[in-house]
């Protein structure tokens, strides 16, 4: 048994398997939101929010040697790092694409978008934490907050619709903020 983030024993071979999307669609949808192209149109805004609600799942992604099957590697922050680095790079290249997907706010939101998937998994009350710094060191961060649980998936059960309430009502707000910062409902305007 290991040190965890939080002085935790942790297992390094254990995996989670908890159903944590709509988390992290309500909590990128707001960062979609507010950093979303003046000149979208309807068509691009949908594959806009498509693409920030995709993004956060990549770490969960069924892949070999990925995913819950490699825990430790899928939620690295240094490889996840590296993964978006690579992003920006190929779609930034030319100029063309880098036009096409909107300024650099965009490429900001989406890196802030993938990498919020690392930290908000470390949120459950399960306490072993998220092993983010592999493969440099096989510690955990764990922050763990009391009222977020892991809910069996599937079924549909009472204990999910729960949970799927308590994060709607801990992260819709975010959505709201971003809503009213968008449209500058917040500004000093005289």
């Amino acid at each position: 048994m290991e040190k965890c983030f939080l002085y935790r024993p942790c297992n390094h071979n254990s995996y989670l398997l908890d159903h944590d999307d709509e988390r992290r669609t309500l909590f990128n949808g707001d960062s979609g939101l507010f950093c979303l192209p003046q000149r979208a149109s309807a068509r691009w805004k949908v594959g806009y929010f498509t693409a920030f609600l995709v993004l956060p799942n990549i770490p969960d992604l069924p892949l070999p040697h990925w995913g819950h099957s490699r825990y430790d590697i899928s939620h690295s922050l240094f490889v996840n790092l590296f993964l978006c680095l690579i992003m920006i790079v190929l779609l930034g290249w030319h100029q063309n694409i880098r036009h096409f997907f909107g300024d650099g706010k965009v490429f900001c939101a989406g890196v802030v978008a993938w990498l919020s998937h690392v930290v908000l998994d470390s949120f459950y009350n399960h306490g072993r934490g998220v092993a983010i710094f592999w493969p440099l060191s096989n510690a955990r961060l764990a922050l763990p907050l009391p009222w977020f649980s892991v809910a069996p998936f599937p079924p549909l059960s009472l204990v999910l619709l729960q949970e799927c309430a308590i994060e709607f009502a801990s992260y819709f707000p975010l959505v709201l903020l971003a809503y009213y910062l968008r449209q500058g409902c917040w500004s000093l305007k005289p």
